[in-house]
């Protein structure tokens, strides 16, 4: 006798709560109960869960944290959020846990947990090729983050960073030669490609490094890369040439005796003038001011719904009135009427949310005992233009990856159907087909998802200054936008001293 189309489905979830038994009254296969309760129970859970799923929500706290001045609050906060991270994400964990630590000014423990992140990219680097070719038909979003490459050559840097502040040079050139062999290794795998396998910021802090260390000649050959890498990277680095470096390939060239590419330079670069780093026969010494400033970069989720038929496309115009998005709120009830429909795919991307505004330059007041030095700050690095790059790099394999993902798993969806429409009996295949079919098919569009992992606790961009002083003692503040930072207030001392060519480098917030 054959079942009206509400009572089998009825049937079938109430077979899902009560025990197999049960379901002999029904009139329903013992293992399509069993394949019920876990299919059911697995898209129930992928529509509540991931439907109600967002970014992890510890991020503004922090940000909120900094930028009001309690470092200790915001590495409690991020201390209290390793749990949501999970194992999948330890990378990203400790990576944003460095970072907070950095800017709490707390280097060591920053460097200890970036140590950490360091190996663990090598091991999951082995890993990730090992694995690529299983992971096709797996979500990115649910694989081991493995981090982008912009964000490799950022641990390196952040620890170089941490290192200079802490006047332990000799670490922190171990840092740079790191990052020398790091984009060196990348250069050679994308020889002859338009991707990112260099960075003008890194490099630049390499040759610095080099420079206060006293190693003029690999000092001289880091600033050439770098203005190497800004020349020919300006359109997506989206920062010209800085001025400071021009002044340093100028100064470094003289120190080296290489007296006509030093004239080349200040004929190439007329509208810099560079500074000895002597004066009256006496060592200057140098203060290197890097401000952080915006929020680092930040993915959301494309959803491209891909209707089959015309039935279809408006089912999906019904469902987004205006051609407004779909989002992680709204993509579970999505599934559930796509799935039951049948004919809609569902595409996930990642992509960018970028604030390109541009920021104020800060405004640093250098205080000494005679006189007072005002000047103002370069912009050295935009790592959101960075970001953009090394994901515009994998895009075209993103999206193969996503479209052949949704094929398999809808291909499977019906594979499922016609299985369960087979196994089902001649009275029972009219409705377990379909039914079976739906819930496959929602499972699958639930759980497309786009991977939006990103190290969000980087800066937006960095900026820069280098000035050189005569020994003796000082203190600094910074007018950055409306934001005044009085660098001395984040050191146990209300001022510092300088002597006959000392380095000091001071990291700070600015503004947003």
């Amino acid at each position: 006798m054959s079942l009206s189309p509400i009572r089998p489905v009825l049937q079938v979830i109430c077979s899902l709560s009560f025990p197999c038994s049960s379901s002999q009254n029904l009139g329903i296969p013992f293992f399509l109960v069993i394949f019920f309760k876990r299919i059911f129970g697995l898209v129930l859970g992928s529509v509540v869960f991931l439907g109600c799923s967002g970014p992890m929500a510890h991020y503004a706290g922090i940000e909120r944290s900094l930028l009001v001045g309690q470092p200790a609050q915001a590495i409690q906060i991020m201390q209290a959020a390793k749990e949501e991270y999970g194992t999948k994400n330890r990378l990203l964990f400790l990576m944003d846990q460095g970072m907070v630590f950095h800017l709490a000014g707390q280097y060591a423990e920053s460097n200890a947990v970036l140590e950490e992140a360091h190996l663990l990219i090598e091991d999951l680097y082995t890993k990730r090729l090992r694995d690529e070719a299983s992971s096709l038909l797996l979500n990115e979003a649910r694989q081991p983050y493995v981090g982008a490459p912009h964000e490799h050559v950022m641990v390196n840097v952040v620890k170089a960073l941490n290192y200079a502040a802490q006047q332990q040079w000799d670490e922190a050139l171990v840092e740079a030669r790191r990052i020398d062999h790091r984009l060196n290794v990348l250069s050679d795998k994308e020889e002859g490609k338009d991707t990112y396998h260099e960075d003008p910021f890194a490099r630049y802090l390499v040759g610095l490094l080099y420079e206060i260390a006293g190693d003029t000649n690999n000092a001289y050959v880091g600033y050439r890369k770098a203005e190497q890498v800004y020349q020919e990277g300006q359109v997506w680095t989206r920062v010209p040439l800085p001025d400071v470096l021009k002044s340093d390939l100028i100064r470094t060239a003289n120190r080296l005796g290489l007296h006509e590419e030093a004239k080349r330079y200040q004929e190439h670069y007329p509208e810099v003038a560079y500074q000895q780093e002597v004066s009256q026969n006496r060592q200057l010494a140098q203060l290197v001011v890097l401000t952080y400033h915006g929020h680092g970069p930040k993915k959301e989720d494309l959803f491209i719904d891909v209707p089959i038929s015309l039935d279809a496309l408006r089912l999906v115009a019904l469902t987004k009135p205006g051609l407004r998005g779909s989002t992680r709120k709204t993509r579970g009830g999505e599934a559930l009427l796509y799935g039951i429909h049948g004919r809609i795919a569902r595409i996930a991307l990642p992509r960018f949310t970028l604030n390109k505004r541009s920021l104020a330059l800060d405004t640093i007041q250098v205080r000494g005992t005679t006189a007072t030095i005002t000047t103002q700050s370069q912009r050295m690095y935009d790592i959101n233009a960075v970001a953009e790059k090394t994901l515009a790099d994998e895009y075209d394999s993103l999206v193969l990856r996503a479209v052949a993902r949704t094929a398999m798993k809808m291909a499977a969806a019906e594979g499922i159907a016609i299985g369960a429409r087979a196994a089902a009996g001649k009275n029972n295949r009219d409705w377990v087909g379909p039914l079976v079919g739906g819930i496959a098919r929602v499972f699958a569009l639930a759980t497309e998802e786009a991977d939006i992992r990103s190290w969000r606790m980087l800066p937006g961009e960095i900026q820069f200054a280098r000035i050189w002083l005569e020994p003796g003692d000082y203190s600094v503040a910074i007018n950055s936008g409306e934001i005044q930072v009085n660098a001395t207030e984040s050191s146990s001392s209300s001022g510092f001293h300088l002597q006959d060519g000392e380095t000091r480098i001071l990291l700070l917030q600015g503004g947003q």
